[in-house]
């Protein structure tokens, strides 16, 4: 069965089951087979006659709208499969589904030319209804790639006749008449000017009047203003007053007067459609009102062009006043029980139903009950809403009445009208027309009359503002009202209850139970991906679901890949008429200009979250002015609040702003905003970084100072901030190097090398990744210095991952570079990256000679870079053994951190002045040197250190015999060294930790313990590291009597202590002391 054919039965079975006709009822009297109309409905005959088609018409009692689709759905009229609709916000649908026509301009552009079908627009008509005073003199081929991208997307088959082509000049759109509602509403109109009975004539006009879903292209506000929307709107005008005529004449005033009211209140002086809605209203049994509208437009001719009213409206009022117009009799009918249907695969949102069953007592109180469902487009407002409705509704309180409306707050037509909504909901509570006051404020003193002593649920569904609901709102202790919105509304006495997206649970759930479990647990982890994908957001969900249901020989793994691999995941979350796309259209329609830009420009920031700051950065508006913007962003729900400071999109309304920003913003304004956020990081981060170490050699910065910075004046401030755009500046970095800003990426992996390295993000594979992407980008662009830069900052990364040989070569190439350019600072600062690198991978003479090499060049004029280089020089000699040269190096370190205020290197100069006492066996200096670092690492927040002290502390308590204190600071370490101190870091306390528990008699523990970080090690190659593991691991072996197991570690531990020139850091094992007759050092 084809997609036409399923929907053509789909049509006639639904306009059959509304007239209440049986299949054998319509089929006799439209003189048909009954088995012949089965078979049209269920899909088996798609192409039926159109004189078919309109006998079923007649016995159906279709209209001559639903006509024309039945036609059109059996391929009777219209060849191609678009059709277009410009009365109203503008609608585009090829092959029955809808279509996106683009980007604003292209949806202008479509506009202008759907005005005037089939007939062609010169050039200069489009360029200056898009561009205006914008236009330039590459605004025509502007325009030629605008129209071929439109073009692509109103094409239903690449064979057909082209639906937009270049004509004498212009543009044309050709189209049939089934095509296009502003040509079938003419031919409506012109059968019913030359209808010969008045009955045909009020049909013809009512079908034609039916088509106006608004004003003509409403949304498109360039368009507004335009002489064919102005032309079009006195069009509609004529030919309502000519319908209420017909009307009139009929004694139909009803089916007229809300047509009649919204021209008058959008055309305040126009005395023929006054001269009409005073006859409509009279007729309606509303004399009163009619003769106000006299009076008050009487009041504005005289006021405002000082003239009186013309003969129309003067015969109109006497008519009234004479009481000449005739009157239908009424039966009121009472219909109040309105909800719509209860969704049977509701899943999920059980805390927000428990919530609302404690909102609403079971017994009544004092005041009306207000609870206000309030979140983003797709989040389940309407479907939480109506289950939970039928949830009270069950519980028997609401029996009396029911009450149901759809404002249209977010939809592709007018906003319904408070007026035109008290009247309804009255009717159905049994009044008369003839009843209904005219005026909103007694319509709404009626309405909650007529509900205050009734056990009443309301439900308004999809509210736009507060002006629209508060007149609806009943006053009576029995009343409860739903009210849904995707903007926060102030409702005073409501109870707001915020949706968010699905739990991950929900959204499997709702997945499972649309799809069948089965499917879903073939592949659970593809199910989490999948949903994920959606974002959790439950109408994403539900698509996908859809997606999975039509396509049976799909898995959920096929779908989430698609999802994974689309550039355009809202492409895929489509099923049948229902886009994702389009509710986020209408959300987005919805913003004024400038909120609409923001929400644009913010498709292009790196990262998720961002504070106003950065949103100023990129729109170029202050920082006041961004955060008003995304206040309004938040209350439509457009975006959303992290932190008192920091906001995000969701990830898929991000999506859907990155392409508004491609197809809206022209390329110079993507790259100028660019290139302001990417200054507000840089800037912002070197400003930060400052602060952590002052002493650190400056780069001078590209781009401009930007006009909104973070006030940042402490240390605690500065890590604060970064640890919370940690997200966002890797984000910026990668999008800074891909995207063609080589010199922001290199000088913003620059700025924040002190930051990793001073709280243990260094072996962050994140950054890794972004410092390689950095490197590349400075490559790419020739920039030598940014290029020995990033390598020394890449080679800080790869160190702590263990990749020293790779690091050690990095730094090598980049202090070539720093001693050709005679860049001393840099060459320091390199020097010293060398000397901690050798001297990780066991190199100690080289350790020691690019020390002392730095620490030469910065003698006397750095103290900062001093003090750091000889704290490492006294690591290096002791490490050969030489710990009371080494002592005497670190102590120089100590006092030259001191004076230039460098805490991170006074705390690790106290560590390792401790670590040098213990090996020398003076364990309580030892201890007071390590536990005056810990409080000063501790008392300063670096992280790194506090496990360095904990690790050394560790080992002096265990040579002292106090295991219990030696296990509890070595526990200590570890905890922290597996979050933030890197592989190397890691595996030096593992097996520490591990000796330690040896020591106690847990060779159990202890084997597990140093057989992981023996493996840390090998995996990295940290060979010195290797041999201490190794000399660990023999003792265990050896005081558990595993003798050969012990030799077999031992021998391995002498093979790679030869294979780095420290014996004197790795003591020699039992068999290398054996052969030598040497004592044993301490390590």
């Amino acid at each position: 069965m084809g997609a036409t054919g399923s929907k053509l039965g789909g049509l006639v079975r639904g306009f059959r089951k509304r007239a209440g006709l049986t299949q054998l009822q319509v089929a006799e009297q439209a003189g048909l087979s009954a088995a012949g109309l089965r078979d049209v409905e269920q899909g088996r005959v798609v192409r039926p006659r159109v004189s078919t088609l309109r006998r079923l018409a007649e016995v159906l009692a279709l209209s001559r709208i639903e006509l024309e689709e039945l036609i059109r759905e059996a391929g009777g009229e219209g060849g191609s499969g678009l059709r277009v609709e410009v009365l109203g916000p503008l609608k585009v649908a090829v092959n029955g589904e809808s279509a996106d026509p683009g980007s604003e301009t292209q949806r202008v552009l479509l506009g202008l030319l759907a005005l005037s079908p089939n007939a062609p627009v010169a050039r200069d008509s489009l360029i200056e209804a898009v561009w205006g005073e914008r236009s330039t003199s590459g605004s025509a081929d502007l325009l030629q790639s605008r129209v071929s991208r439109l073009r692509r997307r109103l094409q239903a088959d690449s064979d057909e006749t082209p639906v937009l082509v270049a004509d004498r000049g212009g543009y044309q759109l050709s189209v049939s008449e089934g095509q296009h509602d502003l040509m079938v509403f003419r031919r409506l109109v012109a059968g019913a000017r030359q209808a010969r009975e008045a009955t045909e004539a009020r049909g013809l006009f009512a079908d034609a009047v039916a088509l106006w879903r608004g004003e003509p292209l409403e949304g498109l506000g360039s368009l507004q203003a335009h002489p064919l929307i102005t032309a079009l709107t006195r069009e509609y005008h004529a030919v309502l007053v000519e319908y209420a005529a017909v009307a009139a004449e009929l004694g139909h005033h009803q089916e007229v007067l809300p047509h009649l009211q919204r021209v008058a209140d959008a055309d305040p002086l126009h005395e023929a459609v006054h001269a009409a809605l005073m006859i409509a209203l009279a007729g309606s049994g509303q004399q009163a009102a009619a003769l106000n509208v006299f009076d008050a437009l009487r009041r504005r001719l005289a006021g405002e062009l000082g003239a009186d009213p013309g003969p129309e409206l003067s015969a109109a009022y006497q008519r009234v006043l004479r009481q000449e117009v005739s009157r239908p009799e009424f039966t009121p009918v009472s219909a109040h029980r309105q909800l719509p249907p209860d969704i049977g695969e509701f899943t999920g949102r059980e805390a927000e139903l428990r919530a609302l069953h404690e909102e609403l007592p079971q017994t009544a109180g004092s005041a009306v009950k207000i609870v206000l469902i309030e979140g983003m487009g797709g989040v389940g407002k309407t479907r939480l809403a109506v289950h939970a409705a039928h949830r009270l509704l069950a519980t028997g309180r609401f029996s009396d009445c029911q009450l149901y409306v759809d404002l249209r707050g977010h939809a592709d037509q007018p906003p319904a009208d408070p007026a035109a909504v008290l009247a309804s909901f009255l009717r159905l509570l049994g009044v008369p027309d003839d009843h209904i006051p005219s005026r909103v404020d007694e319509r709404m003193m009626l309405f909650r009359d007529r509900l205050y002593d009734k056990k009443a649920l309301v439900l308004l569904d999809n509210a736009s503002s507060e002006d629209q609901v508060t007149p609806l709102l009943p006053s009576g202790p029995e009343n409860v009202v739903l009210v849904t919105s995707r903007c926060t509304l102030a409702l005073d006495g409501a109870r707001t209850m915020p949706l968010d997206v699905f739990t991950p649970e929900e959204a499997e759930g709702m997945l499972a139970k649309a799809v069948g479990r089965t499917r879903v647990e073939v592949d659970p982890a593809a199910a989490r991906s999948l949903v994920e994908l959606c974002g959790r957001l439950p109408l994403a969900v539900a698509l996908a679901a859809r997606r999975l249901q039509s396509r049976r020989m799909w898995t959920v793994s096929d779908l989430a890949a698609r999802l994974e691999e689309s550039d355009d995941r809202l492409h895929e979350l489509v099923a049948g008429n229902r886009r994702l796309r389009t509710v986020f259209d209408l959300s987005y329609q919805a913003l004024e200009h400038d909120e609409r830009r923001l929400f644009r420009l913010l498709g292009l920031h790196p990262g998720d979250e961002f504070t106003a700051d950065a949103a100023a950065a990129l729109a170029g508006i202050t920082a006041t002015e961004a955060r008003i913007l995304l206040d309004r962003l938040v209350d439509e729900h457009l975006a959303n609040v992290v932190t008192r400071h920091r906001y995000r999109l969701h990830d898929l309304l991000a999506e859907y702003g990155r392409g508004l920003v491609r197809e809206e913003e022209p390329e110079a304004e993507r790259s100028a905003a660019i290139t302001r956020v990417l200054d507000f990081y840089l800037h912002s981060t070197a400003c930060a970084t400052r602060l952590l170490q002052p002493h650190q050699p400056e780069v001078p910065l590209v781009g401009s100072e930007p006009e909104h910075r973070p006030a940042l004046s402490t240390r605690e401030e500065a890590r604060n901030w970064l640890d919370a755009e940690r997200a966002c500046l890797i984000a910026a970095v990668r999008l800074a190097a891909a995207r063609g800003w080589p010199t922001h990426a290199w000088q913003l992996t620059r700025s924040l090398r002190e930051y990793l390295y001073l709280y243990g993000y260094g072996h962050d594979h994140d950054w890794v990744r972004t410092h390689e992407a950095a490197l590349a980008a400075a490559i790419a662009a020739q920039d030598a210095a940014g290029e020995a830069m990033t390598r020394a900052d890449l080679a800080a990364t790869y160190l702590e991952l263990g990749r020293g040989a790779e690091a050690r070569e990095h730094l090598y190439r980049a202090l070539e570079f720093h001693r050709r350019t005679g860049d001393r600072a840099q060459e320091t600062s390199t020097l010293e990256s060398l000397g901690v690198v050798c001297f990780r991978l066991g190199e100690f003479d080289e350790a020691l000679q690019h020390l002392r090499e730095g620490a030469s060049l910065c003698a006397g004029r750095d103290p900062y870079r001093e003090g750091v280089l000889r704290s490492n020089l006294g690591n290096s000699l002791a490490a050969k053994g030489l710990l009371h040269e080494a002592l005497a190096s670190l102590q120089t370190g100590l006092e030259l951190s001191r004076q230039a205020g460098n805490i991170d290197g006074e705390s690790s100069a106290l560590a390792d002045i401790g670590d040098t006492h213990r090996r020398l066996g003076d364990h309580e200096a030892a201890l007071e040197y390590l536990h005056r670092a810990l409080e000063l690492a501790a008392d300063h927040g670096l992280t790194p250190k506090v496990a360095y002290a904990n690790h050394r502390l560790g080992k002096a308590y265990r040579e002292l015999g106090r295991y219990s204190e030696a296990t509890a600071n070595l526990q200590a370490a570890r905890q922290i060294v597996a979050k933030v101190g890197g592989p190397a870091a890691e595996s030096e306390v593992l097996v520490d930790l591990g000796a330690a528990h040896r020591d106690v008699g847990d060779f159990a523990r202890a084997g597990v313990l140093i057989d992981q970080g023996l493996s840390l090690a090998t995996d990295r190659g940290e060979r010195y590291q290797q041999a201490l593991a190794l000399r660990e691991l023999g003792e265990l072996h050896h005081r558990a009597g595993r003798e050969d197991q012990a030799k077999a570690a031992w021998r391995r531990a002498d093979e790679e202590t030869a294979a780095t020139n420290g014996r004197d850091r790795v003591p020699e094992s039992p068999l290398a002391s054996a052969r030598t007759g040497s004592p044993q050092a301490t390590a």
